[in-house]
């Protein structure tokens, strides 16, 4: 009777096994749970980063495009021209009027970034100031977005068809010999398969 008892109490070793199987499945698919939903939120963080850092370049060209100067110089993947506000961030540079450097440039990470340089313009001549261009003086460089597929400018201008007759297409490249164009775009995509590509349009009109 004692022996009897004492098996009714207390476990078999294949029930301890069934048990730690059972507990062992739990555990790996709490894991895998967990991992799925960790996965998820580092996308959707990337992607709100991302869509955060177009918006932000959005609103940096936008705002210095809208006060370009005349000449605009771009060969598709650097743009450079005149500006009466450039964005900053550092609030010890008051500048009246600078020159800004836009370029897409190849990184040690993962894929292209877009760079955003700020020379400053002297209130003097325009033989100085074609000089300071020449030789600019950067007193901020920033990386506006990156981790970048595609990183491209083009501009709304006028080429011959196959007749010869002047039609309208964007063009990638821009020399500062021909008149400022009033419309430029700005083409992005990213090395995520999951971030859309962000393109947009800067207008500015009578200049």
């Amino acid at each position: 009777m004692k022996n009897k008892r004492r098996a009714q109490t207390g476990f078999t070793l294949l029930e301890l096994i069934v048990a730690l199987a059972i507990s062992s499945l739990v555990a790996v698919m709490g894991a895998a749970a967990m991992s799925t939903a960790l996965d998820f939120y580092q996308r959707n963080a990337h992607r709100s980063a991302a869509r955060e850092d177009a918006r932000a370049v959005e609103r940096t060209l936008r705002h210095e495009w809208a006060t370009r100067g005349i000449e605009v110089r771009s060969d598709g993947a650097v743009l450079e021209f005149d500006t009466l506000h450039p964005v900053t961030k550092q609030s010890s540079l008051d500048l009246t009027m600078a020159h800004v450097r836009y370029a897409c440039e190849a990184t040690t990470e993962e894929g292209l970034a877009l760079t955003h340089r700020i020379s400053v313009l002297p209130p003097a001549p325009a033989s100085t100031q074609q000089s300071a261009k020449n030789n600019p003086v950067y007193v901020e460089t920033r990386v506006l977005i990156s981790r970048l597929q595609t990183c491209a400018f083009s501009f709304l201008g006028t080429a011959p068809d196959s007749q010869g007759k002047p039609q309208p297409r964007w063009l990638t490249t821009w020399d500062k010999q021909t008149p400022a164009p009033n419309l430029m775009r700005l083409a992005m995509s990213g090395v995520a398969v999951d971030l859309p590509p962000v393109v947009y349009k800067s207008r500015t009109g009578g200049r």
